[in-house]
């Protein structure tokens, strides 16, 4: 064999068992997030989710490594050769999925001499273990969800928003509704009306097409009434439910407001409309955050500006109380699942935390200053020869040669 040829596939040897040794270093990472739950983070469903997540692979590739991380104590002779090298990440995954636990070490002793698709077959004669139940995902909270389509000749839409989002819909629908009755029936009763309220959506589609894209303000999003009673800090949609307080403080945060003044159902008194943040401190906001300051969020538009100390709470209109953020992790923020914390005037003195307390940080891969020591044995590949199947005996496990030997003649 050339000389080139012997040192390529010593280069081989020496990687695999890298790629090996690492596999099995990660998976064993992988036992500990399942042995003390800490995958459990908000969003996400599953084990195989956060592998997914963490790795960026595919959710087949993270179910064979939960599968493996799983069943690493339960076949430790296995688990010894593949964090020494000596076992492939695809042969391991296959005897995480059908050895039994009390064939450990017969396995271990067969699996580094054959080929995948023969420890594949081999394995094929072992009764299945029992399969370890999955733990119990996360509960999600409803989504906010909109769903359309096609349905024969008639076109559909299906909507699940908050109360304030949808008391938003419903009022444009009833200005666009309005609109119409003025245009058809300028001087009819109104109730004699045909207008549906299915025009009254094409009416608004048509002019959300006509104006899409004109000026605004992101706190204009908030033109639904809300009515606020300070002595009990509560508030309700006009006309409407009861408002969550969650709900009731990311609506004041960033909002127009009009004081009225009122004395045994007597209107005494009302303000002109007031904001809690004004246009001038908003543009510093903005320019001063560059986007939303959530880790790992890059949106630049369409923010809301936060009172890291509530506004209801006497929290200042100031700089050094407030933070630009996009409208999903501000709204996460006031239903308690995003901890905010800090001084927002430099561009690390927020805190991010999820609803276990956990700080968030985006954590950018680094690559290592050295490659890694290769391991002290090289990975020993299979010999690919001939397996002759009479040869292949469980002990205490008869039915494989009872299916392939040959008929006995009588």
């Amino acid at each position: 064999m050339p000389v080139v040829e012997c040192e390529r596939e010593t280069r081989v040897a020496e990687l695999m068992g890298i790629i090996n040794s690492a596999t099995a270093e990660l998976t064993a990472l992988i036992a500990s997030v399942l042995e003390d739950g800490s995958w459990q983070v908000s969003g996400i469903r599953s084990p195989q989710h956060w592998v997914t997540w963490q790795c960026g692979v595919s959710p087949g590739r993270a179910h064979q490594l939960v599968t493996m991380a799983r069943r690493r104590d339960e076949l430790p002779a296995c688990t010894e050769l593949f964090d020494a090298g000596q076992l492939s990440e695809d042969a391991l995954a296959a005897i995480a999925k059908r050895a039994p636990a009390e064939r450990d070490a017969e396995v271990a002793n067969l699996a580094p001499h054959l080929l995948h698709t023969q420890l594949v077959r081999v394995l094929g004669s072992l009764p299945k273990p029992e399969a370890t139940p999955e733990p119990e995902p996360e509960p999600v909270p409803p989504n906010r969800d909109v769903g359309f389509g096609a349905d024969e000749d008639l076109w559909r839409l299906a909507a699940s928003l908050g109360l304030d989002e949808g008391a938003l819909v419903e009022l444009a629908l009833r200005s666009a509704r309005n609109q119409l009755f003025a245009e058809r029936h300028p001087d009819d009763d109104p109730r004699t009306s045909t207008v549906t309220w299915a025009d009254a959506l094409v009416r608004l589609a048509e002019l959300a097409l006509a104006n899409l894209g004109g000026p605004g303000r992101p706190g204009d999003r908030f033109q639904v009434i809300v009515h606020l009673d300070p002595t009990d800090q509560t508030a309700r949609l006009h006309l409407g439910p009861m408002l969550p307080d969650s709900l009731r403080r990311y609506l004041a945060c960033d909002a127009d407001l009009r004081a009225m003044y009122e004395h045994n159902g007597v209107l005494h008194a009302m303000t002109s409309r007031l904001r809690t943040v004004d246009d001038r401190m908003r543009c510093f906001i903005e320019h001063r955050d560059g986007g939303c300051r959530a880790p790992g969020c890059t949106q630049k538009r369409w923010l809301h500006i936060h009172h890291i100390v509530h506004w209801e709470d006497g929290g200042p209109t100031a700089s050094p109380n407030l933070c630009a953020l996009c409208p999903h992790h501000h709204r996460l923020h006031h239903h308690g699942h995003l901890g905010i914390t800090g001084d927002p005037s430099t561009p690390t003195g927020l805190t991010f935390t999820d609803e276990h307390g956990r700080v968030i940080a985006p954590i950018p891969p680094i690559p290592p200053d050295e490659p890694p020591d290769p391991p002290p044995v090289p990975y020993v590949h299979p010999t690919g020869e001939h397996l002759d199947w009479r040869w292949i005996m469980w002990q205490d496990l008869q039915r494989w040669r009872h299916r392939h030997d040959p008929p006995t003649p009588n």
